[in-house]
């Protein structure tokens, strides 16, 4: 998959701005502020509707105007297929092949892209809910089947919730709630332990190119129940669980049970990574997660995502950046921000482009 066109109108600090692209690595550098970032977060958004950085999209519209508007053109399986995000401050319209999209879940994992942030390093101290949302896009990314097995049990949860609140409960309705929640956990569950299992595999391996040999990462999944294969046993562990709580629940009037509690927690030797990793250990470990997703696209589309990489290379020695650039595959697209102009080693094909007060400047190669 390669992101071919990009085009930004309104866009941040970018009033309208058109780019092309090839195969290879991009490098974005110029001093801080000056917009590099921006133009990850465009792609980002292009591919998964969201920025990395801020929650409410209107902090995304360029000042004195009230809309912003993505394009994109990717060549997907030797045909070019067109994108486009329209935001404005009632809501957004997406569209894929020139044609509306009613649905996010629609539009996800359409265009692929994987984003590696330095604040992403919060992801090991931050509440759980965080990291239910980072397998949760990153999963949905690759099954559909997931994101509406996942909408459907929160629309139940959000159900369930306001029913517990009334004074009077019917012990039956709630029954029949529970029997709808349980299959739709099983489904979830099953794909969250399988999906921990792939990326984990291949993050190990991208860690220890980078890492100490003696290090050994692992993540664990932490639910209210214990997981099993079987479909019959895991029905019948979640089924007493619900029992056990369902006097609790009605106490405190909301949901105690089910995978919208589940946690993920990332480990290195056994230990945990905010207590145990130093700073630079956490940043291996992010980027080798990010390298793993990339590699996990691949491994069920066929097709590797687009690969962002803002400010990858402040806290790289020369030589974990030869490591870096020897792991992406020339069928990789890579974007990467910098404050400087890094001349990079035993790479394939790079575009430099300077970037000064939102105005780039791409470098002749020739």
């Amino acid at each position: 998959m390669i992101l071919e066109h990009l085009q930004l109108s309104h866009f941040r600090n970018y009033d309208q701005l058109q780019m092309q692209f090839n195969q290879g690595i991009h490098l974005f550098y110029g001093r801080n502020g000056q917009g590099k970032t921006n133009i990850l977060e465009a792609i980002y958004y292009l591919s998964c509707t969201k920025s990395h950085r801020v929650r409410h999209d209107e902090h995304l519209i360029e000042k004195n105007f009230d809309y912003f508007s993505l394009k994109g053109k990717i060549k997907k399986d030797d045909r070019q297929v067109a994108l486009m995000c329209n935001v404005n401050m009632k809501g957004k319209h997406l569209f894929l092949y020139d044609k509306p999209v009613s649905k996010v879940s629609e539009y996800i994992g359409f265009f692929n892209a994987i984003m590696f942030y330095p604040d992403d390093l919060l992801l090991f101290s931050q509440a759980p809910k965080k990291r239910r949302q980072f397998i949760d896009l990153e999963l949905g990314k690759l099954s559909l089947v997931y994101t509406n097995a996942l909408n459907a049990y929160y629309k139940l949860i959000k159900e369930k919730n306001k029913y517990l609140k009334n004074h009077h409960i019917d012990d039956v309705f709630l029954d029949t709630l529970d029997e709808q929640l349980i299959d739709l956990q099983v489904k979830i569950m099953k794909q969250r332990f399988h999906f921990i299992e792939m990326l984990m595999e291949h993050t190990k391996a991208y860690f220890k190119m980078f890492e100490n040999q003696s290090l050994v990462i692992s993540c664990q999944y932490e639910s209210d129940v214990v997981y099993h294969e079987d479909e019959t046993l895991l029905k019948k562990e979640i089924q007493a669980k619900l029992k056990s709580h369902r006097e609790k629940e009605k106490v405190f009037h909301t949901s105690l049970v089910g995978v919208h509690r589940d946690n993920f927690t990332f480990l290195i030797n056994d230990e945990k990574v905010e207590n145990f990793a130093s700073q630079g250990q956490k940043r291996m470990y992010i980027l080798s997660l990010k390298l793993g997703m990339l590699q996990s696209i691949y491994q069920i589309k066929k097709e590797y995502p687009v690969l962002l990489l803002d400010d990858v290379f402040s806290e790289l020695d020369d030589q974990k950046q030869e490591i870096l650039l020897s792991i992406l595959s020339k069928e990789v697209q890579v974007f990467i921000t910098s404050t400087d102009r890094v001349k990079l080693k035993n790479s394939h094909h790079i575009q430099y482009y300077e970037v000064r007060q939102g105005h780039i400047n791409k470098e002749d190669t020739r």
